[in-house]
Order: structure tokens, then sequence, then C-alpha cells
């Protein structure tokens, strides 16, 4: 649940407990005032009661008296006055109020008290009146106490809606902020950390922007820095490599051609001695077995190189390695879809070496027909891949041996990153990364901008 949805939900709850506290405190408040009033109004039409009762042996008129006294309660709210005779049938009685249209019936059955009515004997001179009956009607006390209540609910429920209203707004626009914080947040994890959050919102969201932006030049400067470092390490390794290549081109090369000359001069003296048919033989397995060496030193020479040749980029550079591969493999459908551009020696070096041992994997552990290499640029990264149909990842599920870790390793240290994974149909590795570019770096926008190879 979001920050906002939270913030409504609690708002929500402790709204509706107010006014459950505030429904029942107005509930007995109206309880309590209903039965102040018509307790008073009980004792007041007895005291009325008495006084005339007191008055009537005085009265010229004592008929006159008694009708006057009864309509005087006319429209009375809460009390009802009836004189009865010795039957017990009502022979006057006022006409209350009824003013209690529209009450509920259940606010009647929770909060009305029990019927009350008081029964005063009159005097002798009151004849054919036996006795005045005071009942008391507490519906439009309930009437006026429900329209008290529901006023107050209402103005509760529109002071309450109003408040939410007004913290929803505040915290929305509190909160707005944090939209592109978190978009930002994203972008970081994702590497790419030219980030520039404009301060907004209240003072901690200004703050937690800054602290954002300020993270992520410091994320940048880090990155920078160990990108340099990635640099110089390939380019130390670079050296020892090229180093170890003239080693074994400048000793090991002479010394095998040494041996193989020196077999073939073998060979050729064997011939005129008797019984040299064995020498032969062994000078010609010494001179295999050269020739077999120097193979070998040339393929570790070609391993060893850096692999760009110089001045053709790393277009033109897998454009040759695609060609060497189709003559080596003919059977093979190898296709290149290549972005030209200058992306730097170091990287141009570290994207043709994961992509040659990609190709050499396919080639040496699957049995693929067809082998599709893509490399274009897109937000501000230059993206790789080499997909083939050769069988798919072997069964321990193994991505890669060590090669391709040791290539992972590399891509990594320079703020990239490297995949593989199973193609379904038709089965075969998907081998796909990317290296962030350096600033300064593009592709060239003469000419075509890619070309397929087979």
């Amino acid at each position: 649940m979001s920050l906002k949805a939270r913030l409504a939900a609690t708002l929500t709850a402790a709204f509706l407990a107010i006014l459950v506290i505030g429904g029942l405190l107005g509930f007995r408040q109206a309880s309590s005032n209903i039965e102040a009033e018509l307790t008073a109004a009980r004792t007041v039409a007895s005291n009325r009661v008495a006084q005339l009762i007191a008055e009537l042996p005085a009265s010229r008129d004592t008929q006159g008296e008694l009708a006057s006294f009864v309509r005087a309660f006319n429209g009375d709210r809460h009390v009802q006055m009836m004189l009865i005779d010795a039957t017990g049938a009502v022979r006057a009685a006022s006409q209350p109020a009824e003013a209690y249209g529209g009450l509920p019936e259940w606010f009647v059955d929770f909060l009305a008290p029990p019927p009350s009515t008081i029964i005063m004997p009159l005097s002798g001179s009151a004849l054919p009146m036996t006795a005045a009956v005071v009942s008391i009607d507490p519906r439009n006390e309930l009437a006026s106490s429900w329209m008290d209540l529901a006023t107050s609910l209402a103005i509760l429920i529109a002071f309450l809606l109003i408040a939410f209203a007004a913290i929803w707004v505040v915290a929305d626009r509190a909160l707005r902020p944090l939209a592109d914080i978190q978009a930002a947040f994203a972008r970081i994890g994702g590497g790419d950390y030219d980030i520039d959050l404009a301060p907004a919102g209240p003072p901690e969201m200004r703050a937690l922007a800054a602290g954002c932006n300020d993270m992520a030049r410091r994320l940048d400067e880090i990155s920078a820095r160990n990108r340099r470092l990635s640099e110089q390490l390939l380019l130390l390794q670079d050296e020892e490599r090229a180093e170890l290549a003239r080693d074994l081109h400048d000793e090991i090369g002479p010394l095998l051609f040494v041996i193989d000359v020196d077999a073939s001069a073998i060979r050729r003296a064997s011939a005129k001695l008797a019984g040299g048919e064995t020498i032969a033989s062994r000078a010609e397995d010494i001179k295999s077995a050269a020739h077999r060496a120097r193979q070998e030193v040339r393929r570790i020479l070609t391993d060893l190189r850096p692999g760009l040749m110089p001045g053709l980029g790393l277009k033109a550079s897998i454009e040759d390695l695609v060609a060497d591969l189709s003559r080596r493999h003919p059977d093979i459908a190898i296709t290149a879809a290549l972005e030209d551009g200058d992306w730097g020696g170091t990287l141009e070096v570290l994207v043709l070496r994961a992509v040659r041992e990609a190709v050499h994997n396919a080639l040496r552990h699957g049995h693929p027909s067809r082998i599709a290499i893509r490399l274009e640029t897109r937000a501000r990264r230059l993206e790789f891949s080499v997909v083939d149909d050769g069988g798919g990842l072997p069964a321990t599920g193994t991505a890669g041996g060590f090669g391709l870790i040791g290539m992972r390793e590399r891509v990594e240290a320079v703020g990239g990153r490297l995949d593989i994974a199973q193609v379904p149909l038709p089965p075969g590795v998907r081998l796909e990364g990317w290296v962030p570019l350096p600033r300064g770096t593009g592709p060239h926008i003469d000419g075509d901008d890619r070309q397929e190879t087979s």
C-alpha cells in the first residue's frame, strides 16, 4: 500500500472513530436533555393542577374554569391535559402540538422514556369531573433532539470532510516529488548517474532531492575512477599479452623453425644410410610435432594480441573476424548487423573480445547453422549480442566457461553488464551485454551505419 493510501486509510479510520464517539456522546446528551425537559414539564403541569384544585371551591363558574384550564394546554409540546368523570370517560382534553413529522421510529424506540401519566383527583365542586389526567408526550422533544443531533452530526461530517480534503491536498503536494526521486533512484540503480533533480516540496523533500543529486554525482565520480582503473588494468594486461606474444614469436618461433629444419635434414641424411627408414620415420614425427607446435603458437598469438587491427576500428575488426570464420566454417551462416562509430580503443577491444569469445564458444560447444552478431548504441550504451542455434546450454546449466566468466568480470568492471540465456526455438544460446559509452564517443553519422556481412 502506498504512503498516500495508508494516509487516506488512517484518516478515514480516525474520522469514523470520531463520528462514532461523537454520535454516542450526542445520543447520551440528548437522552439526558429529554429526561430533564419532560421531568420539568410534568412538574409544572402537576403544580398547575394542584393550583386549580385549590382555587375551585372559590370559583363561581366551576365548569368554565375547568374548560379554560384545559384550553390553556392547547399547543403544549409536552403535556396533554384531560378531565375524566367517575366512569373514566374523557370529558375534555387539550390539543397538544404535533411538530414531530419525519421523526424516525428507531430514534423514538431508542430514546423515548417509559410512558408517564399522572391522575390527580378533583374536589366535589368539579363534578361531574372527578380527576385531571396529565399525560406526557415525549415525541416533540424527541423531534427537537433529533434535529439538533442531525445538525451537529452534519456539521461534524462537513468539518471532517473539509479536514480530510485539506490534509489530502497538503500530503499530495508534499509527496509529489517522491515520484521523481523514485525514478531517479531507479536510473541510478540502472547505472545512469546523470541525475539533476530540481528541489521541490517541503524542506524534507528538498533535502532528499539534494542528497539524491549529491549521491549521483559521487557515484558518477566513483564510476569514472573505476572505469579509468579498469582501463589501466586492461592496458597493462594488453601490454603483458603483447610482451608474451613477442616472446613466443621471437624466441619460441625460431626454435620450432630450427627443429623443423633439422628434422628435415635428418630425414634427408637418413635416406643415404642403410636402415635409415626408422630414422626417417622418427625425423618425420619430429617435424610433424614441430609443425603442430608452430600452429599452436600461432593460435596462442592470435588469442594474446589485442584484437583490433590498427586503423580498422571495432566494426571492421568484427567484419574481419566474421570473414575469417566464414572461410573456415563455410557451412555456418555468420551474419553481423553493426553500427559504425568511434567508441574508444579500450572499450572496442573489450567488446571485440566478448563477441569473439561468444562466437568461439558457439563453435566449440554447439552445432550451429547460424550465428547472428549485433552491435548498436542506445541510451549512452554500446550494446552487443551474439545469438546461435547450436542446441542451447549444456544439461548442467553452466552459462559459459572460464573465458565467459572472465569476460563478464571485465565488462562489469567498466560498469557494464553481460548476460547469457537459453533460446527456446530454435534451441540455442543468446549472449548479450552493454558497456557505458564515455563522453565524446558516438556513432558515425555519415554513411551506412549498419551492414550485413556473411
